[in-house]
C-alpha cells in the first residue's frame, strides 16, 4: 500500500483552465486527463489524500460520478471551495475519510493541510504539504518547509506521500 497526495482538481470547472493556465481545451479534457492520470499512478490498495477544493459548485453526482472512477481509498482535507457542505455529506459522495482541519503525519514530520500554514509556532521542525495556490508563489517570508502540491505542479497527478526531506524540486515543476 502506497500513499500519495493530490490537490486542487477543480473538476468542472471551465475558469481554472484559464487562470491556473492548463493545457486543456476544455472541461472534458481536462476531467478525463486527471482521472487517466490519477489512475495512473494510484492502486486498488493505495490511499490518497485529497488536500481540497475538488470542484466548484459540488453537486453529490458529479462528486459521486468522478469517485467511483478513481482507485483507491480517498481522504479528503477540505478546501476553501469544499467547506460549504460538511464532512457527511463528502463521504457521501464516496470520500472514505473527510477532515475539516490540517492533519498531522508526525512519522514522517509533515503536516498535510489545503491553504499553506503561515506560522508553525513551536512546532518540530515538521514540512507542510499544501495545495490552494495553484501556480502563484509564496506571499509569506520563511516558505522553505512548505511544498505546493497542486496539481498544475505535479503534472495532473497525485504525488508520493513520503519523507518530505527526500522531495526534489524537479518534481514539482512542469
Amino acid at each position: 500500500m502506497a500513499k500519495f497526495v493530490f490537490s486542487d482538481p477543480h473538476f468542472y470547472s471551465e475558469s481554472i483552465i484559464v487562470n491556473g493556465r492548463r493545457p486543456f481545451k476544455d472541461v472534458a479534457e481536462m476531467n478525463r486527463n486527471l482521472i487517466l492520470n490519477y489512475n495512473s499512478v494510484v492502486g486498488k490498495q493505495d490511499i490518497c489524500y485529497w488536500l481540497g477544493d475538488i470542484m466548484y459548485g459540488a453537486t453529490k453526482e458529479r462528486v459521486a460520478n468522478v469517485l467511483r472512477q478513481l482507485r483507491g481509498r480517498k481522504y479528503l482535507i477540505m478546501g476553501n471551495h469544499d467547506r460549504n457542505h460538511s464532512e457527511t455529506w463528502w463521504l457521501s459522495c464516496g470520500f472514505d475519510k473527510v477532515f475539516s482541519h490540517p492533519i498531522y503525519d508526525a512519522e514522517n514530520y509533515i503536516m498535510l493541510s489545503h491553504e499553506p500554514l503561515v506560522e508553525f509556532g513551536n512546532m518540530p521542525p515538521i514540512v507542510n504539504i499544501h495545495g490552494h495556490i495553484h501556480i502563484q508563489p509564496y506571499d509569506f517570508p520563511n516558505h522553505q518547509r512548505c511544498i505546493n502540491v497542486c496539481v498544475e505542479k505535479t503534472g495532473y497527478k497525485p504525488v508520493p506521500l513520503r519523507n518530505p526531506f527526500i522531495y526534489t524540486p524537479r518534481e514539482f515543476t512542469r
